[in-house]
């Protein structure tokens, strides 16, 4: 039976979550609270991705995997030939 080289690559989705306190002036908590998830999606990816030390998770979310490549081996002849 014919044996195969096979190239794989895994691509892993890695979860981070980072926490931080905003301050936000609102007439009410409901108000607040939404105010806050807005200032957060708005604040430059860049400062979240440096506050990685504060990670209160580090866990993978999914492995994806993709064939990139297969080959058949080449079997070796044992028997001595002249």
């Amino acid at each position: 039976m014919p044996k195969f080289t096979c190239t794989i690559k895994a691509s892993i989705t890695l979860v981070k979550e980072v926490e931080d306190t905003i301050e936000i002036e609102s007439p009410d908590e409901v108000q607040a609270e939404e105010d806050a998830l807005t200032a957060a999606e708005h604040i430059d990816s860049k400062y979240w991705l440096s506050n990685l030390r504060h990670s209160i998770v580090d866990t993978y979310e999914e492995i994806d995997f993709e064939l990139i490549n297969t080959e058949e081996k080449e079997e070796k002849n044992d028997e001595y030939t002249d």
